[in-house]
This record gives structure tokens, C-alpha cells and sequence, in this order.
């Protein structure tokens, strides 16, 4: 399940800094990103762990340059906190490769991604609230809420109904 959520949140970071990137006019740098992306992902696919130190210091560089030249605030939040995510998911799932014989790795996932979508629904929310502050939001960044927000309840509901 965290591969699961490794990989989505390493598209929806990459994705983002490269729609940021593209919709501010500068599509040479979006290709760069997706790249980037693509090398990433291959190295979680090789099982290369120490590549996502360096995929984590992209993403934010990326970010942080994109906030600087004014590219849309939503889209490098987005993509700063999924790289952010990736490399946290990436190191839990190493961790839990090594994880001793008596622990409860089921029990250790569940916990670890109950706290990064309490991180990722508080982002959320104090990133719109900036956002309706500043009237910087978008329509884009409202059909992206509602599609995490659609996402998320079916995660709970699911979750509700197991237990």
C-alpha cells in the first residue's frame, strides 16, 4: 500500500512542477521536470534508495524557483510537498524492508499514511486558505481540491467499511 502511495504521490509532485512550469510559459524546463520525474521513478522501480535525496532537493529547488519567477503558488506547493511525500515514502518503504520479525508492518503503514494524510489534508487547507487570501485561486485549483477531496472520502468510506 505505500508503493501504492509512493508512486502516486511521486506523479502528482512531478506532475504539478511540470504543469506549473509548462502553463508559466516555460515548457523546456517542464520536459526537464517530467524527466526528472521519469529517472525517479525508475530508481524506486531499481530499488535505488539514494536517489530520492537528490529527487527531494530537485523538487524543491524547482519549487522554491518556481515561486520566485511567479509561477502559480498551487501547483509548486503541490509539487514541493509530493516531492516532499515521495521521499518520506520512499525511505518508510525501506525501513519497512528491513523491519525486525515480531513487528507489525501492517499496522506501522497504516499509521505512517494515517499521519501523512493528516499532513497532506492540513496543507490543503492552509495552502487554500493563502491562497483565497492573496485572490490567487483558480479553477484549476478548485477541480484539483475536489478530486482530492473526492479521493479522500472514498478512501475513508473504504476504510470505514473494513473496520
Amino acid at each position: 500500500m505505500s508503493t501504492i502511495a509512493l508512486i502516486i504521490n511521486l506523479l502528482l509532485g512531478i506532475g504539478s512542477l511540470a504543469w506549473g512550469y509548462y502553463d508559466g510559459g516555460n515548457p523546456d524546463l517542464a520536459f526537464a521536470i517530467l524527466g526528472l520525474g521519469l529517472l525517479w521513478g525508475w530508481s524506486i522501480w531499481r530499488r535505488r534508495r539514494w536517489f530520492s535525496a537528490i529527487g527531494l532537493t530537485a523538487t524543491t529547488l524547482a519549487a522554491a524557483a518556481g515561486l520566485w519567477i511567479n509561477l502559480p503558488f498551487g501547483w509548486m506547493l503541490v509539487g514541493g510537498v509530493g516531492g516532499l511525500l515521495a521521499y518520506d515514502l520512499s525511505s518508510f518503504s525501506n525501513r519497512l524492508r528491513y523491519a525486525a520479525q515480531g513487528e507489525d508492518s501492517k499496522r506501522l503503514e497504516r499509521t505512517h499514511l494515517a499521519r501523512l494524510g493528516l499532513l497532506i489534508v492540513l496543507t490543503l487547507i492552509f495552502s487554500s486558505i493563502a491562497m483565497s487570501w492573496q485572490s490567487a485561486f483558480s479553477f484549476e485549483w478548485a477541480i484539483f481540491l475536489g478530486l482530492a477531496s473526492v479521493w479522500g472520502m472514498s478512501l475513508l468510506v473504504r476504510w470505514m467499511i473494513r473496520n
